[in-house]
Parts: structure tokens; C-alpha cells; sequence
């Protein structure tokens, strides 16, 4: 490793690499026990180009280091920016923060890794305005690095995944790549077309640990004449299953465009603020409609007339200028207009104060009311076992559900933590009887939902594993990242 380190010093300076290990509890896991060292890193280091990163993957093949990569280390739930081996070096990214270009007439960008949500709009807006992002819940994080971890946001760009077109990829051996178009030299279709000549590599390097992103073409949203902020609120099972089937097919007729949500455990105040409520027959759907002012009038109306068929449903909308982007009335409007905030932090917050940690459960179900009924009743009953409060937000696709749940608790509590991460893993084997996968998951449960993909004998994970001992003969490279260990690591458990 001191060999290591010398040579990362002497390519980024001394500076850029970190050693102390009390700078280096800044890249804990974030919400695990908070005393805990079981993931720590020996050291971080800083580069701000690809032929930097390039350099350091060289120098760690060299060596035999590990190392683990984050953007901008910000989604606490899934891990934050803690490795999975400990003693492993991790590659920080969140100095390479430029967004590259920015083509309003085509609707795309190019970022680093390090651009955040909220650099993303502050650059749109300084463009011209005439693109809007979808955005998650929380401003914060980077865009590569939710987008290839399949992350949502609420617009109709909210599969964030489907966005990326055109991948420049430092691979584990040190080599730079483009993916798709981006592979001739002066492709001028990099990030406008996104199939291939040949094989389409870019769904590699999303959400594995097969090369380390240093710049993303992203997709972008034509800003709407009128936006309007749409609500349903409702209680029960019977319209609960109502309103999901009612919901899908206006998503699968183009209704509704957007990517909405059902929450269950939260009430809104008049501005459309949330906090959480003890009402558990109390569910609340958040969808959008964008466009020019009579289809957004067509479309309401039609949503009016069907949703109005569902006993004791209300609805409300508040309906905004495309260019208006500060008088949103709260998280709840801004969100589904591609606004980027902080806001819901503090709802979470206010559970254990500012030491809040939180773990996302989130299997993946069809969007059919009936079952999306009986699994509401499955997991409220899994955590009254427990007695955790219920959170649920249901984020819709026109043909999917996931049913994120999320368990909050006191991270300098050893017996709490430990107690919510083992009820993760009992919640996790009764969706596997379901056939509820698991689209994402934390730092300690990768393994255990790794296997959960047991077809043919595990054959999924089996293929994963040669892809990785191909791209990565050295095993370098995010070890254990989605369950999936290189050969040096599999022969050391063996």
C-alpha cells in the first residue's frame, strides 16, 4: 500500500490524496452504527481528469489496491460513499464537477461525475431555460451517479437510467473508453443516438463495478408551456387498487407522462408541505401534467372524470407557468418540475433529530392494484412485528411498481441498527417468496440480494462474475459491488 500511496502523491500531489483516519470517517457508511470500522478506507484520493483516473486504476493494478468509487457519496441509504472491502482506496470524484456542453436545441447535456442536481439546473437555467432535468428527492447527489444506479425522479424523463446515451469509461486495466456512437473519435451522435454498432455496452457500467464513468451524455426535457401540480387523496383498500389501475392507464395512454407516487404515513399542509401522520388508512398519489395549456385543461378534465368515479377521492391541482421556477409552493410542486432542494431532509430528520439514518427497502412489483393492496399489507404487517413507524412511496412505471418502505433509526444505537438491518433481511425473504426482486440495495445486504437471482442455478450472478474476471483480471475495481466479486475475492472465501 505505501507504495501505492507514493505514487498516487506523486500524480495528484499530496494534497489530493488523504490518509489521516480521522479525515477519513467522512466516507463511513453514514447510516450504520456510527462507532463502526468495518468498512473504513486506508485512504481517498482526488483526481480531477480522466487521464487521472486512468493513472490511478494503472496504479493500483500495479500494486494489487483495491478500489471503491463514489461521485458524490450522497445517497446515505444505499451505502454513501463507504467501500465495500476494508482497507480498500477510494477514488472521490466529486472535483470533477464541470458540466461539459449543454445543446438546447437536441435536449441533452454531458456532466462529470461530480455534478450535482443542483449544478445541472443552475446551468440549464443559464443556458436559456428551455430545458428542464428530472431530478430525485434530494439535490444533492450526482447525476452519474444516480442515474447509472437506476435512480427516479417525477418527471417524464424520471427513469433517470433511460437518459444516458454515450458513456466515456475508464476500464479496471487503465484503458479509456466510449461506448456506442461515442467510439469513433468525431462522432457527432455520441449523446443523440443511443443504440450501437454491434454489441451495446453501456448497461456495463451501470450499477457495477466494471469501470469507473467520467462522463455522461444525459437526456433533457423540453420546458412545457404550463405545468400543473396534481393530487389525489383517498383512503382504503378499494381505492387504493382504484386509483393504481386508473393511474396505469393513463400512464399507458399518455395521460399522464410523468412518473408518479402513492405515499402512505404522510399528510400535506396547505402549501404542500409533508409530515408524517399516524393515519394509516390515508394514501396520497402525486402526478403531473405538462404541455401546452389546453392539453394540460384536456387531460385534467379527463383525470377529473375517472379518478371523480372513486368513492371519497378528492383532487387538487395547482397549475404553473413553464418559465416560473420560484413560486412553487412547496417540495411536492418543485420535485415534479425538476427543481432540486434539500427539503425533505428535514422530515426525515425529525424522527431522531439530525443523526436520522434511514434504510430503503425496495422490491419491485407489477402495477396492479389488487396486488399492490396485498403487498401494502404484507410490509405494514413486517414492520409492526417490529414496531418501526411505516413509510411507504409507491414509485409507479406504466407497467411497474416499487414499493420503497423506509425504516428509520438511531445510528448511534448499536442494538437499533443492528436490529432494523436483520429486519431488512427478514423483509427481504418474504418478498423472495413473492417473487418481488429487490432493484437496489445497501452495502451489507449486496450479497444476500445478489443470490436472490437464483434461475438456473444462480447462472445470472455466474455470467456476472466471468464478464468481471475478463474486464478486471486483477480485481481491483469495486469489489463486491451488486454482489459481484472478482476471482481473488472468490477464491479467498472458498
Amino acid at each position: 500500500m505505501h507504495g501505492a500511496l507514493a505514487e498516487f502523491e506523486a500524480l495528484l500531489g499530496q494534497a489530493a490524496v488523504i490518509t489521516d483516519p480521522v479525515a477519513l470517517h467522512e466516507f463511513r457508511d453514514p447510516f450504520t452504527y456510527r462507532e463502526s470500522d468495518q468498512w473504513d478506507a486506508a485512504a481517498a484520493v482526488l483526481p480531477t481528469t480522466t487521464e487521472q483516473v486512468a493513472e490511478v486504476v494503472k496504479i493500483a493494478n500495479r500494486f494489487g489496491v483495491p478500489l471503491w468509487t463514489f461521485s458524490q457519496g450522497r445517497n446515505n441509504t444505499y451505502g454513501g460513499p463507504a467501500p465495500r472491502v476494508k482497507g480498500a482506496v477510494i477514488v472521490n470524484l466529486r472535483n470533477m464537477n464541470r458540466v461539459i456542453e449543454i445543446d438546447e436545441d437536441l435536449a441533452f447535456a454531458v456532466v462529470e461525475p461530480g455534478v450535482r442536481w443542483f449544478d445541472l439546473y443552475d446551468a440549464l437555467e443559464a443556458a436559456g431555460g428551455r430545458l428542464w432535468t428530472s431530478i430525485p428527492d434530494l439535490g444533492w447527489g450526482s447525476v452519474i451517479g444516480n442515474s447509472t444506479e437506476y435512480g427516479r425522479g417525477y418527471t417524464p424523463f424520471g427513469d433517470h437510467a433511460e437518459n444516458i446515451c454515450g458513456l466515456e469509461v475508464v476500464l479496471p486495466t487503465g484503458e479509456i473508453m466510449r461506448t456506442g456512437m461515442g467510439g469513433m473519435s468525431n462522432s457527432q451522435t455520441s449523446h443523440v443516438y443511443k443504440h450501437a454498432f454491434g454489441p451495446q455496452l453501456q448497461g456495463l457500467f451501470q450499477s457495477s463495478g466494471l469501470g469507473i464513468i467520467t462522463r455522461m451524455g444525459f437526456w433533457l426535457q423540453r420546458r412545457p408551456e404550463t405545468y400543473a401540480s396534481c393530487w389525489l387523496s383517498f383512503e382504503g383498500d378499494e381505492a387504493l387498487a382504484a386509483a393504481v389501475d386508473r393511474m396505469r392507464e393513463f400512464m399507458l395512454d399518455g395521460t399522464v407522462t410523468n412518473y408518479p407516487v402513492i405515499l402512505h404515513g404522510v399528510a400535506l399542509d396547505d402549501d404542500g408541505n409533508p409530515s408524517f401522520t399516524p393515519d394509516d388508512d390515508l394514501w396520497l398519489a402525486r402526478f403531473a401534467l405538462y404541455g401546452r395549456p389546453e392539453i394540460v385543461d384536456a387531460h385534467w378534465a379527463a383525470c377529473e372524470r375517472v379518478f371523480g368515479e372513486i368513492p371519497g377521492l378528492t383532487l387538487r391541482r395547482r397549475v404553473y407557468d413553464g418559465t416560473d421556477r420560484t413560486s412553487h409552493a412547496g417540495h411536492e410542486d418543485r420535485v415534479m418540475a425538476g427543481i432540486p432542494d434539500m427539503d425533505i431532509l428535514e422530515l426525515f430528520q425529525s424522527v431522531y433529530g439530525e443523526d436520522t439514518a434511514h434504510l430503503d427497502f425496495s422490491p419491485v412489483g407489477p402495477l396492479r392494484g389488487s396486488d399492490v393492496v396485498e403487498t401494502a399489507h404484507l410490509m405494514q404487517g413486517l414492520y409492526e412485528k417490529t414496531g418501526e413507524r411505516f413509510f411507504s412511496g409507491l414509485m409507479l412505471s406504466p407497467r411497474s411498481v416499487i414499493h420503497i418502505s423506509t425504516m428509520f433509526f438511531d445510528p448511534h444505537d448499536e442494538q437499533q441498527t443492528a436490529a432494523v438491518y436483520a429486519n431488512y433481511s427478514a423483509m427481504l425473504a418474504v418478498m423472495r417468496e413473492r417473487g418481488y426482486p429487490i432493484y437496489r440495495t445497501n452495502l451489507q445486504h449486496m450479497d444476500e440480494v445478489a443470490e436472490q437471482f437464483d434461475f438456473n442455478d444462480g447462472v445470472l450472478l455466474r455470467v456476472n462474475e466471468r464478464i468481471k474476471d475478463v474486464l478486471d483480471p486483477n480485481g481491483i475495481l469495486q469489489p463486491g459491488k451488486s454482489g459481484v466479486w472478482a476471482k481473488r475475492y472468490r477464491e479467498q472465501n472458498s
